[in-house]
């Protein structure tokens, strides 16, 4: 039997964009509640806690993610541009990885985008098991780097810059203590801090280009050796 009545005046999807507009990070039931004009009792309707709105919002904004078109470049510069996506996103919600720390995204996102990945890979020639492989090693690079972006943004909205908490460790211990550090360390500027996290991605980008470029000559040396038998 149908309900009578007025027909509700949210939706999951509108609480979950509002509380993304707001920013995950501090955003309240009441804030959304003014935002969508109507009373916090209604948003409990749709979403229990807090908990289950940050769950939900970073699903949204995981399956948001689409993979740039790279059907005419290098398989390189897809998976480079593919994990800058990925730091723009954790760096902008920092929430996200608090919830992947967490084990709280689960696979629900990460399958979608895999099988874009794949996809994707898959018109560079990739096997489904290598396209895989690749997507997690970025994933490694990207989330290591957007943790050490964000806990750096932290200490300097904490008002303690790391290289200020550098300089006091080395003023805190012997002069003889800790030599190499010091001299690869002392007198850190902030934006020595700042280290283009990139490199290391080109770097594992290389070497998976590398080692995938001897296997594949590999194999067709074993290929034309059968054919001349």
């Amino acid at each position: 039997m149908a309900r009578v009545g007025r027909p509700p005046a949210v939706t999951v999807q509108a609480i979950i964009a509002a509380a993304i507009e707001i920013g995950l990070d501090t955003v309240t039931f009441k804030q959304i509640a003014d935002r969508l004009g109507v009373a916090q009792a209604t948003l409990y309707r749709h979403v229990h806690n807090r908990d289950e709105l940050l769950r939900l919002a970073t699903f949204q904004i995981m399956l948001a993610r689409r993979l740039p078109d790279g059907a005419h470049e290098h398989w390189t510069a897809l998976a480079e541009r593919y994990a800058e996506g990925l730091f723009e996103v954790l760096t902008a919600e920092p929430l996200l990885i608090a919830e992947l720390l967490k084990g709280r995204l689960g696979p629900h996102a990460e399958l979608d985008i895999l099988e874009q990945f794949i996809e994707a890979m898959a018109a560079h020639g990739f096997r489904a098991e290598e396209s895989a492989a690749l997507f997690h090693w970025i994933g490694m690079v990207t989330l290591g780097a957007a943790l050490g972006a964000a806990g750096l943004k932290a200490s300097i909205q904490n008002q303690e810059p790391w290289h200020q908490l550098i300089d006091r460790t080395f003023d805190e211990r012997d002069e003889g203590e800790l030599p190499h550090a010091r001299a690869l360390l002392g007198n850190l500027g902030e934006t020595a801090m700042l280290v283009d996290w990139r490199v290391a991605l080109r770097t594992m980008l290389s070497g998976y280009a590398a080692a995938r470029e001897k296997r594949e000559n590999l194999a067709r040396t074993l290929h034309t050796r059968r054919r001349e038998r």
